[in-house]
């Protein structure tokens, strides 16, 4: 497995914090639990924490969750140290 990050962390925001249209799409997506959830950009996307599934053996033990885009590919999250900070990365198999 391939892991690419630049180890660079990233701030959590709100869901008031978003843009108007990614709003829109995770209110019709989750209704009023949009609220509660805390979102990251992460190369031009907007992910909600809760679309993170907790990693397994499959995956390094540094990362917390992943998110697949495909079979092969998808998103790494990491916990920082500051709790309003995550680190990301793509992981390709």
């Amino acid at each position: 497995m391939q892991i690419i990050t630049n180890n660079k962390p990233r701030f959590m925001t709100d869901y008031l914090d978003l843009p108007q249209e990614q709003q829109d799409d995770y209110f019709n997506l989750l209704g009023e639990d949009a609220f509660e959830q805390s979102y990251i950009q992460y190369k031009g996307i907007w992910y909600c924490l809760g679309d993170f599934v907790r990693t397994d053996e499959n995956f390094p033990s540094c990362w917390a969750g992943y998110s697949s885009d495909s079979f092969f590919s998808g998103v790494l999250i990491r916990f920082s140290h500051d709790e309003d900070f995550v680190v990301m990365g793509t992981y390709l198999s």
